[in-house]
């Protein structure tokens, strides 16, 4: 309905982003996603029932497999940590 939120959209593809603008016919207000389709800054535009399986089968499982190798990465550093805090205690005989 404005143009503000499709210049936004425009920043996102201009800085290589993927862009994803709600088909018209299946939005409330048909005019919403208007600007930004027609400056041609949706580089997708998808219907409201096909987002979510769009989002996930285009870009869950990368998230989701690089989420795993984040957690396994910092469970392993806090290990590491945790090991050298238990080893780094000395005791002192008289």
């Amino acid at each position: 309905m404005g143009d503000d939120g499709a210049e936004g959209l425009g920043a996102i593809k201009a800085a290589g982003g993927m862009t994803i603008a709600q088909s018209e016919d299946t939005c409330v207000v048909s005019g919403m996603p208007r600007a930004a389709i027609l400056k041609g800054y949706a580089s997708k535009i998808i219907p409201l029932d096909g987002l979510g399986s769009h989002l996930v089968s285009n870009y869950g499982g990368e998230r989701g497999a690089t989420d795993k190798v984040e957690k396994n990465e910092k469970l392993e550093k806090n290990d590491k940590n945790e090991k050298i805090e238990k080893t780094s205690v000395s005791s002192q005989r008289s």
